[in-house]
């Protein structure tokens, strides 16, 4: 590839990752999470910054700001699982994240004697790749591998444990997007593994561009990553005790501590069915169901208690998960509907929809797990 082709691309990189970095701190409502991604994007332009000014010979006007671009891969890890992690977990940002970035300061502090130097050492020593700081240059590489190897697995199991909720939070799962977290850890897991198996600074800067062009594209186009909605507005107090435990709506029940499959259970027999029967109640005569974005939270709204206890009663009474009762119901009611007259007219998916399912793959995932067949069969066998 021309040099000259090469240099554009990281420029490129540069002004994406700027562009869309500033797209997200202009946000509205913003969390915590975009704060993350937002600061990942501006790290990313800034590595990039100090990789095009090496291609381009343009160091030896700014030796300063391109040793500082080039440690900002220690900053990545930490950046990548904190994203995933506040993006997964409605929380205000915890003080003790910021000790994840400990490594990445050391890292800097090490070559505090380099940006002591005279302006013409500084260029003398880029030009020698680093020469006179050759320990110090070790010791950071090493602490880039490290924190790959680290925060990696760690955002896999962060997204993971959020995937293992999902039935317990939502009714329709199919389009809660954990798909764009997954990508991005994939991605820099790529990156990571060309740092450490090829050791081609060239591939992996060509790789972290495209990657910050893949996170535009994706982002944009995909997913509402640079737009209001997030994984945690469906998420928000999902299976969180309120913040006022106390304050419950006079008609609900009182409760006792009683010794269950839950560790923290806090319901009596007698409790438990009369929420059960509420419950019950709640969905024969409201048919919350047939909302295709109900969510545990909501529905408990509707009972009158808070989403743990809710998520409680579902998992012991009906002996299935929020996700599964739901779609039980909507599968009844489907096949209630499809036996009216009226409902000729209607394609299949159609009245799938008017049910409350929102999309064809989780409409045939779920008649089929119930009924044993597909829909269409299940059709010619009643016919």
């Amino acid at each position: 590839m021309p040099e000259v082709v090469i240099e554009t691309f990281y420029l490129s990189g540069v002004i994406i990752g700027a562009f869309l970095s500033f797209v997200l701190l202009t946000k509205s409502d913003k969390t915590v999470a975009d704060y993350l991604l937002a600061g990942w994007l501006a790290v990313s332009a800034c590595m990039l910054l100090s990789v095009y000014l090496l291609a381009t010979g343009q160091y030896i006007l700014y030796p300063t700001i391109t040793l500082l671009g080039v440690g900002m891969l220690l900053v990545q890890g930490p950046l990548l699982y904190l994203y995933v992690k506040y993006q997964t977990t409605p929380l205000l940002f915890q003080k003790k994240d910021l000790l994840h970035f400990l490594p990445f300061v050391f890292g800097y502090l090490l070559f505090i004697p380099f940006y002591l130097l005279p302006f013409e050492a500084k260029v003398s020593s880029i030009q020698h790749n680093t020469a006179g700081f050759e320990t110090e240059n070790r010791i950071r590489i090493i602490l880039v591998y490290i924190s790959g190897l680290i925060y990696i697995p760690l955002s896999c199991y962060k997204l993971l444990a959020f995937r293992k909720t999902l039935q317990h939070r939502f009714s329709n799962i199919e389009k809660i997007n954990f798909r764009w977290l997954l990508y991005l850890i994939l991605g820099m897991a790529l990156i990571w593994l060309i740092v450490l198996l090829i050791h081609s600074d060239q591939l992996v800067f060509i790789a972290a561009t495209l990657f910050v062009w893949w996170t535009g594209y994706f982002g944009v186009n995909q997913v509402n990553v640079f737009s209001k909605k997030h994984i945690t507005d469906f998420a928000t107090t999902s299976l969180l005790p309120p913040s006022n435990p106390g304050i419950l709506p006079a008609d609900t029940p009182s409760l006792q501590p009683v010794q269950t499959k839950y560790a923290r259970s806090s319901l009596d027999p007698a409790a438990t069915k009369q929420l059960h029967q509420k419950l019950m109640a709640v969905l024969e005569e409201k048919k919350p169901y047939l909302h295709p974005e109900l969510t545990l939270p909501e529905l408990a709204g509707m009972v009158g208690c808070t989403p743990n206890l809710l998520s409680e009663i579902i998992n012991t009474v009906e002996q299935k998960s929020f996700y599964e009762l739901i779609n039980n119901l909507r599968i009844v009611t489907f096949l209630e509907q499809i036996t009216l007259p009226d409902n000729k007219k209607y394609t299949l998916l159609t009245i799938a929809y008017n049910c409350g399912f929102n999309s064809k793959a989780s409409f045939n995932r779920n008649f089929k797990k119930i009924t044993g067949k597909t829909p269409r069969e299940y059709l010619d066998a009643i016919k």
